[in-house]
């Protein structure tokens, strides 16, 4: 097999032997592709963090916790006498 040093210069040799104006204008257009393909690639890879940080995640997506202080205002609001235990049996039936 050959390896990819002769190929390269192989292609060379073979590219300065082009004499046509149109095959040569094709030729730079595959190229321009190729290279559009790799830089789309590359854009496309993101680095992996070494280490899971949910905090991190939670930012970039915007996240915003929730109000503890308006909820607590929600609870007493509402005046829920009956125990937990009592509310979560009335979800099950």
């Amino acid at each position: 097999m050959v390896d990819l040093t002769e190929r390269k210069l192989e292609l060379i040799q073979e590219v300065s032997q082009i004499r046509d104006e149109q095959d040569l204008s094709q030729l730079e257009a595959t190229l321009l592709i190729i290279k559009d393909r790799k830089l789309r690639l590359q854009k496309g890879k993101k680095r992996m963090p070494k280490k899971f940080d949910p905090d991190v995640v939670r930012r970039q997506r915007g996240f915003k916790g929730q109000d503890k202080d308006a909820f607590m205002a929600l609870v007493r609001e509402l005046k829920i006498q009956e125990p937990v235990e009592t509310l979560l049996a009335l979800l099950t039936k």
